[in-house]
């Protein structure tokens, strides 16, 4: 007997999405006017200047050997005479630190005794104190040494919010740790010990790691030169492709100093870099090359209030509009930064925080009122294409995209269809088309949807690609409508969006077993 079969036509939808403009620009910058017109808000930080760009306070070790009087003899519970205070000073050029305040470090303390009996140590760093006020102290228990082999201690401390006196013990150094130990033999010995001069301790004291919180001092009269070096600028990630003439944009170049220290500032240049047209425009404004002189912050309380200056950027003083217009992705820029340029005034007083920088950086506001010439959007959507039970011999069919568009903008659309690496594979349309633009008042305010329905033909062997398709990258290209003097530009309200759903007529041959 034949098997059972018949022709029959299957109307599914495959996709199914609302694009608005956050499909281009990220919601997070986007700012609606009192008439619920877009602008966007955006931060982009060109350089921040850290506790690392001024100091690091590099690995250290106190290295001591000790070797005990001749032939001395010790009794249970008495002290071991040796000198008890080592220290210890950083090697850092042009600064001069007072106190740190530790955020995260260590302390590694090793000892090495050939003293024939237990001994015990109160182990300290007086220059180190918790936030109590109490100073870095541990007990040490070592034991004695057998045969050949010395008692070993090695235990590693964390300092971790100790604030660390580096003026040294008697108040005047810079840059200096110091440690105290205190030694006898245990009071629990049987008996008394003999020494030799053989009999020595070994003592290492190694901090290491050591970030601060916090620093105060002098951090110097020195000159840092930055760049010529670029940052990531992400407010035009999702554009692909096109151009824009923007109506206006308002710029800020703002410095931002909390740090208790005067600096001094020349910016040699910065630009507007779009690697994919590879263009780069350099911003012209009196500000490039001059001298900017960034006051110190001051402190109270452990409240910072910081210093700033500001140099506006905006169309009659700069050619910043031009420098957006060319939808950079990377901001380049290059500057020179004096530190404390008259010298040590503030008395060794200047202060950090490693939370708080000091930071150039580009605020902006835009408008989202505009001219879009080919600007292209892109977005990755699911498709669903699902198969039944049984077997399907899979005839030509339809897809029809039913475009509601609610922008101010025509539009082209197409479909690539990807594989499962999210390669392109093939695309949907064959040819040119058009999304009609939504309908506009006097005032260029949208009042409503345009629906444009486009029918594409889906062949046999295409079909049995979209089978194997799970996603598509769908991309728009808009272009605003040509509008009278003096005002070309459109502007893009919170409310707009184009409405996209595509919906699958295929004929198929069903058979069953």
């Amino acid at each position: 007997m034949e098997k059972a079969s018949w022709d029959t036509d299957i109307l599914t939808p495959l996709i199914n999405a609302s694009m608005t403009i956050n499909n281009i620009l990220p919601d997070s910058i986007l700012q609606a006017n009192p008439d619920s017109s877009l602008k966007i808000v955006f931060k982009n930080d060109l350089y921040k200047i850290d506790i690392d760009t001024l100091f690091n306070i590099g690995d250290t070790t106190i290295h001591n050997g000790y070797a005990l009087p001749f032939n001395t003899t010790l009794n249970p519970g008495q002290v071991i005479p040796f000198p008890s205070s080592t220290s210890t000073t950083y090697s850092l050029p042009g600064i001069e630190l007072k106190t740190v305040i530790i955020k995260s470090g260590f302390v590694t303390f090793k000892l090495k005794s050939e003293i024939r009996e237990v001994t015990t140590y109160v182990y300290s760093i007086p220059c180190a104190t918790d936030a109590l006020g109490n100073a870095f102290s541990k007990p040490i228990t070592v034991p004695a040494r057998v045969g050949t082999n010395p008692g070993i201690f090695n235990q590693t401390y964390d300092l971790t919010g100790y604030t660390i006196d580096l003026t040294g013990p008697a108040g005047t150094q810079i840059n200096t740790i110091y440690t105290s130990l205190i030694a006898q033999v245990s009071g629990a010995a049987l008996d008394t010990v003999l020494v030799t001069p053989a009999d020595s301790l070994i003592i290492d004291n190694t901090f290491f790691d050591i970030i601060p919180y916090y620093a105060k001092g002098y951090f110097g009269n020195n000159t840092y030169n930055v760049g010529p070096t670029t940052s990531d600028f992400t407010l035009f990630d999702r554009i692909v492709d096109g151009t824009i003439l923007l109506e206006d944009v308002d710029f800020n170049f703002k410095l931002e100093n909390p740090i208790g220290m005067d600096a001094r500032l020349f910016v040699n240049n910065i630009s507007s870099i779009n690697t994919r047209t590879g263009t780069t425009i350099n911003l012209t404004n009196s500000m490039i090359g001059s001298t900017i002189n960034i006051n110190r912050a001051s402190e109270s309380g452990g409240i910072v209030y910081p210093t700033y200056a500001n140099f506006p950027l905006n169309t009659a003083n700069s050619n910043i509009k031009p420098m957006i217009e060319n939808l950079p992705n990377k901001f380049g820029y290059s500057m020179q930064i004096i530190t404390n340029p008259l010298g040590n005034i503030s008395g060794s007083n200047d202060f950090i925080y490693s939370d708080k920088l000091m930071k150039a950086s580009l605020d902006m506001e835009i408008p989202l009122s505009l001219v879009a010439t080919n600007l292209t959007l892109q977005d990755t959507l699911n498709l669903n294409i699902s198969q039944t039970d049984g077997t399907q011999n899979i005839h030509e069919g339809t897809i029809t995209l039913f475009a509601n568009n609610g922008f101010p903008f025509d539009a082209q659309v197409q479909l690539y269809l990807l594989n499962e690496s999210n390669a392109v594979t093939d695309s949907i349309f064959g040819y040119a088309n058009t999304i009609v633009e939504a309908p506009i008042n006097s005032a260029s305010r949208v009042i409503g949807k345009k629906l444009t329905k486009i029918t594409i033909p889906i062949s046999e062997s295409k079909m049995n690609l979209l089978y194997d398709t799970k996603k598509v990258v769908l991309k728009v290209k808009f272009n605003t409508s040509a509008q009278p003097p003096p005002n070309p530009y459109i502007k893009i309200y919170s409310d707009y969006s184009i409405d996209v759903k595509l919906v699958g007529d295929f004929n198929y041959t069903i058979q069953f077993q």
